[in-house]
């Protein structure tokens, strides 16, 4: 388990790490408001990563799941997942109102990270 956290807290820092460079590249050549637009996808990649190291937790932690219930536990974790990114993606768009291409770049940003440290957290 402490293996799994230590792999969190790496993922953590490099999404950070990455989303930092990314913001300071939209800050440079668009402005503050970009560059905050960057860190708004950001949060969404890393709420996405949390979820799904949430998720993995409760499934490490958990009883032995047959085949067909590890196969429900897959599409549904796939299921919020998707709902929880489409949801962060409305309300970063419409109700904060973030420009697009940033909130994009930074949730890319994101998750390069998360396929970028996934042998690093096995």
């Amino acid at each position: 388990m402490a293996h799994l956290a230590r792999g969190a807290r790496k993922l953590a820092a490099l999404q950070l790490l990455l989303l930092a460079v990314t913001s300071a590249v939209f800050y440079v050549r668009y402005g503050g408001f970009q560059a905050g637009s960057v860190w708004g996808g950001g949060v969404i990649a890393m709420a996405h990563t949390l979820l799904l190291q949430w998720r993995r937790g409760c499934a490490d932690k958990g009883r032995a799941l047959n085949a067909g219930e590890s196969l429900r536990l897959l599409y549904r974790t796939a299921l919020e997942r998707f709902v929880l990114v489409a949801l962060l993606f409305a309300l970063a768009l419409g109700v904060l109102q973030l420009d697009p291409l940033a909130l994009i770049a930074g949730f890319i940003a994101g998750q390069l990270a998360l396929v970028a440290g996934l042998n690093k957290t096995d």
